[in-house]
């Protein structure tokens, strides 16, 4: 059986989509976001190549120990280490990314975008997810966490690119 998650969510910001961009892609910026912002166990930029005027390429690994229920903990463990690819397009402002858990990987398919255009008091972000899991009785269960850890991390990365964005 087939499960689906789809999520879009946005957000303003008091920035440039070029400022928003130059911010999202600082591996400085994406430690301090996944280790103190989403708490995070380890995070690590593993290749960042190209620039934001030609295009961007960035594998970033990293590792949670989510509050889980109990289901998906014994599926995926206590620990979640994912690895992340994303692509950034300049000509579209959309970074396109894939995210593989480091288990069950064969089971889930998770990718989406993000999408930055300025607007008149700053730019908007859209963030859509696309979440595909294939596992036999428990499928529900592991949808709702993932679409549950996608809102809240999207709350919490907002968060803390609205604080980075106000201390420069």
């Amino acid at each position: 059986m087939l499960w689906l998650v789809k999520l879009r969510l946005e957000y303003d910001y008091d920035c440039t989509a070029a400022e928003f961009w130059a911010l999202y892609f600082d591996p400085e910026y994406t430690s301090r976001l996944y280790l103190d912002a989403l708490g995070s166990t380890s995070a690590e930029v593993l290749e960042l190549d190209g620039d934001l005027e030609s295009g961007l390429h960035r594998t970033l690994r990293y590792g949670q120990r989510p509050d889980a229920p109990g289901p998906v903990k014994k599926l995926f463990g206590e620990e979640i280490v994912t690895v992340e690819e994303s692509r950034f397009d300049p000509a579209t402002g959309t970074s396109t990314f894939t995210v593989t858990p480091g288990t069950m990987a064969d089971k889930t398919k998770i990718g989406g975008s993000v999408h930055v255009e300025d607007a008149p008091s700053g730019c908007r972000q859209r963030f859509d997810l696309e979440a595909k899991v294939k596992i036999f009785g428990v499928g529900p269960i592991v949808e709702r966490f993932i679409e549950h850890q996608a809102r809240d991390a999207q709350e919490k990365a907002a968060a803390h690119m609205r604080l980075a964005l106000a201390a420069d």
